[in-house]
Formats: structure tokens, C-alpha cells, sequence
């Protein structure tokens, strides 16, 4: 009888364990995606500020923002241990991280929580290595020290091992506060140069920018960018930190001056069609329509267009009204040849450049006799086809 009772208290606690395996490995899969785990109790503190899940062996602590009430994802700090891991909020309110030169301060309470996780429950009884130290980060008045080659925290006289995946959470939040102050902090606009001296221009924002609301005229100090020229009707990318001086032209802090129209753009050639009454070569913009360029841009056997910013526009209007510039169009292929992208061939008869693109071709002109107009054509084509 009793090897019986023993048999089934047996049975039992083994139908235990292997639920409590199957649960724990489900939960956790849960938890750490951010959802709430399905195969436990749960309780709810008293203030309802805690949460606790009661598992087979193990147990998660989930700390709420507003409401236990409130969709899981909503919590301001979770973990999950055994059934007795202690798990509180973090006391500090921010943690001061130095990295690559950089103060970062971190504000938000999961990741103060996640650090102080990593840096407080590590055991610290290793020798200090002799690794440069890459990370110093201030929690609740400790200092703490990240060598990355070593893959260990210095607190004291005393190091502990730092994962891999700890490390890689660490760096996550450094990095994501990191690009969202400089979001946050630096806006750009486009516009065209209007007056331009020595020591600043002034860009009128084109008519789409958020800038063009407040103002049509903002002056911008050259500081270290007045070795450069800036030409009157030059179209300009302006990066600034943010703020605008609400004085007549205004004024902003520029941390980047680019020639530059567009964000994003596109040539979009058509072939010529039998059924087309254009000449097999014209011009898309003769030098004589306009005083921005001193030669002039031709179609070959077909008809250009161009994409900007998700906007398409015939090439001729874009070059027109200043939305793109063929400077512009010239350096994105020099880019796309250095990158890979396409192949280019450099003639010896002064420079004259071939950009073969997968259903196009632009060839640029620069021979001794002083030639410099543009060619945008088939993919076929060559220099010889046009001079």
C-alpha cells in the first residue's frame, strides 16, 4: 500500500515538473516578448501597483503604470525568476551613462531598470582585467565601469562577467537615446539662396517647408562653412538645431549647409515610340532659356522625366523651377558608379563621362574644344552617337 501511495506521489510530482518545464519555457517565451504570461495565478497588490504571476517554480513581477487594468504591454518594469526573486522598481530616477565622449542621461524606467539589473545583480569577484574602460555609467551614487574587451563590469576593486546579450541590451539604450536627441533636436529645410556674402546667405524655404509658414527669409551665418560659394538661385539643404530667432529675415544655427534640391530622386526615361512626333535629339533645356547653366541638356531617343520626393515632373520643369539641378543629377552618378551601382567610362578626349544605367544613359561632355552639354538617352548609347 504505501509503495503504491509513493508510486503515485511520484507520478505526480513528475507530471508536476514536466508542466512546470513546459510552462516556464512557454512564459518565458511570453514574457519576453512583451505579453503576459498565460499558465500562472495572478495577484494583485493591495495599491494595485504590483502585479504577480504564480507559476509552476517560477513567477513574474510586473510593476503597473496606471492600472493593473491596463494592457500588459503598458507595464513600467517586469521579470520573471524563480518563486523567490525579489524584483523592485529601481530607486534612481535617472542613470548618467559616459560613452564615446558623450554624457547620455537615461530617464525612462524600463531601461533604468534593465541597467540596474545587469550592474546590481551581478557578482562581483573576478580580478581586474586590463581592458579600456568603454562605458562609465552613475547608478543610485555607484560608479561602474564596462570594459568591452573583457566583457566584465568594474565596481571597485572588483570585476563581474558581462553576456553578450546584457552588453547588447546596455549599447540598445545608449544608442536609442542617442538618435532620439538628435532627432529631436536637429530639423532641416530646403529652400533657394536669395543673398548671398562672405560671411552668411539668406535662403527663402521652398513654399512646402514648415519653415515657409513663419517666415519667407532666413539668414544664415557662414561660420566655418565661409570657404565656401554660394551662389544667388543655389538650392540648399539647411540642418539647424532646432530653433528659429523670430527676427526679419530670421535666423537660424545651421550645423550643415548642402547643395542639395531633394531628398530623393529618380530619372524616368521613356522610348521614343514610332508613333512620337519629336525629333530623335532635342533639346530639354537649351543654355540660352536659361542663365543657370552654360550648356545645354538633350534628349536622345526618348523623353525624360524625373521623380522627386515621390512627385514626378517632366525634367525640363524640375530644371525650370529649381527643384532639382543637373549638378545634382551628376554627382548622384558619380555616387552610383563609386558604389556600384552602374558603370561609367571616362573618354580621353578631355574627361567626357558615359553613366550606364539599366534603361537609360547620361553622358556628360567635357572635351578640349570646350563642349559641355548633357546627353540623356537610351542604354545604348554612346559619346560617338551625339558628337
Amino acid at each position: 500500500m504505501k509503495k503504491k501511495i509513493c508510486i503515485g506521489i511520484g507520478i505526480i510530482l513528475i507530471i508536476l515538473i514536466v508542466a512546470g518545464i513546459i510552462t516556464n519555457y512557454a512564459d518565458s517565451g511570453r514574457v519576453t516578448t512583451g505579453h503576459e504570461p498565460k499558465y500562472c495565478i495572478k495577484m494583485v497588490s493591495h495599491d494595485g501597483s504590483k502585479v504577480t504571476y504564480w507559476g509552476l517554480g517560477y513567477k513574474v513581477i510586473r510593476y503597473v503604470g496606471v492600472s493593473p487594468n491596463e494592457p500588459y504591454e503598458n507595464n513600467i518594469g517586469t521579470k520573471m525568476g524563480s518563486w523567490f526573486m525579489k524584483y523592485e522598481l529601481p530607486e534612481s530616477d535617472t542613470v548618467e551613462i559616459e560613452y564615446e565622449g558623450k554624457t547620455i542621461t537615461i530617464t525612462d524606467i524600463k531601461d533604468i531598470g534593465t541597467i540596474e539589473n545587469i550592474l546590481v545583480n551581478s557578482k562581483y569577484n573576478n580580478e581586474i582585467c586590463n581592458g579600456i574602460n568603454t562605458h562609465k555609467i552613475i547608478l543610485n551614487n555607484d560608479v561602474y565601469y564596462i570594459k568591452e574587451s573583457c566583457k566584465e563590469i568594474q565596481k571597485g576593486n572588483k570585476q563581474a562577467i558581462i553576456s553578450t546579450e546584457d552588453l547588447e541590451k546596455i549599447n540598445n539604450i545608449i544608442f536609442n537615446k542617442m538618435d532620439n536627441e538628435q532627432s529631436q533636436e536637429e530639423q532641416f529645410f530646403y529652400g533657394r539662396v536669395v543673398e548671398a556674402t562672405a560671411s552668411y546667405i539668406i535662403v527663402e524655404p521652398n513654399e512646402d517647408e514648415e519653415e515657409r509658414k513663419s517666415t519667407d527669409k532666413i539668414s544664415i551665418s557662414l561660420g566655418e562653412y565661409n570657404d565656401a560659394l554660394y551662389e544667388v538661385g543655389t538650392n540648399v539643404k539647411i540642418t539647424y538645431n532646432g530653433e528659429i530667432m523670430e527676427t526679419y529675415p530670421a535666423q537660424v544655427k545651421a550645423t550643415k549647409i548642402e547643395l542639395k534640391s531633394a531628398e530623393n530622386f529618380e530619372i524616368l526615361f521613356k522610348n521614343r515610340q514610332p508613333i512620337d512626333s519629336y525629333n530623335k535629339v532635342y533639346a530639354i533645356l537649351d543654355k540660352s532659356e536659361t542663365n543657370k547653366y552654360d550648356y545645354t541638356i538633350y534628349a536622345y531617343d526618348g523623353s525624360v522625366n524625373i521623380r522627386i520626393d515621390g512627385k514626378e515632373y517632366s525634367l525640363k520643369e524640375a530644371l525650370s523651377e529649381n527643384k532639382i539641378t543637373m549638378e545634382e543629377i551628376i554627382s548622384k552618378a558619380n555616387k552610383d558608379e563609386k558604389d556600384g551601382k552602374i558603370k561609367a567610362d571616362m573618354y580621353k578626349d578631355g574627361g567626357s563621362m558615359e553613366y550606364h544605367y539599366e534603361n537609360y544613359t547620361i553622358i556628360k561632355c567635357h572635351t578640349v574644344d570646350g563642349n559641355r552639354d548633357v546627353y540623356i538617352g537610351t542604354k545604348d548609347l554612346k559619346l560617338t552617337d551625339v558628337i
